[in-house]
């Protein structure tokens, strides 16, 4: 017989009745469990602002650029915000915030929305959003380049902490501007701690070249009417 059958002949210690006894007398009382298990969440219906964000106890969530100024449906437990369209369709899932922290802010939804048209980026808020090294480095990217870093930045980015992804642009830009298979190349370099290779030096003078202008910026002059106009003057 196992010990915890041998158990139930045991007086209890303070009641000097069997523990089967006891047992017996309790199963009167057993109430029918339920058949399906309970779901602890409350459920709200609540409009994100021009930023597709919304705020929930003075925290605020990102939902998608979609649904900016439209009504979302929130689900909320103690750890998790879920956040759901008009069909109970997940649009994104953040950990619920507690203490100082204030902002969650999941970047996928507007990375692979901003990948599509990259030409809508330069007047999005979200732009202002980036680290200014990552505005920087978008500015002089043409429209195909910017394409492939954000669709970079959708792929590694995560839980809003672009600390290793600036370390990795700025590395990759030592040497110029970089692709975005450079910077998913130093990326990895810095996140497994690889060794940074030297810059060779060759055995041979090489003629020193002008440097390059990148983007479209050196063109806004011309836009702006006396730029062309000084030009045919002279």
């Amino acid at each position: 017989m196992a010990d915890g059958e041998k158990d139930r002949n045991r007086f209890h210690y303070n009641k000097e009745v069997l523990q089967s006894t006891l047992y017996t007398e309790e199963k009167e009382y057993w109430l029918m469990l339920p058949e399906k298990s309970f779901e602890c969440a409350r459920y709200m219906e609540i409009r994100a602002d021009k930023y597709g964000k919304v705020t929930l106890d003075k925290k605020q969530y990102s939902t998608s650029p979609r649904f900016a100024k439209q009504k979302v449906r929130l689900r909320i437990t103690y750890n998790e915000i879920s956040i759901v369209n008009e069909h109970s369709e997940l649009i994104v899932k953040h950990s619920r915030l507690y203490g100082m922290k204030r902002k969650s802010m999941i970047w996928q939804p507007y990375l692979d929305l901003l990948s599509r048209r990259p030409r809508a980026i330069k007047y999005s808020s979200i732009y202002n959003q980036f680290p200014p090294i990552w505005t920087d480095y978008l500015r002089n990217c043409t429209i195909e380049e910017q394409k492939s870093a954000l669709s970079l930045l959708g792929e590694l980015l995560k839980n809003d902490d672009f600390s290793l992804l600036n370390e990795a642009l700025k590395l990759a830009s030592s040497h110029g501007h970089p692709s975005a298979d450079q910077i998913k190349h130093c990326f990895y370099s810095v996140l497994h701690q690889y060794q940074d290779y030297g810059t060779i030096i060759p055995n041979i003078s090489l003629p020193k070249m002008p440097d390059a202008t990148r983007g479209l910026s050196h063109y806004d002059f011309l836009l702006q009417g006396g730029g062309a106009s000084d030009e045919r003057a002279n």
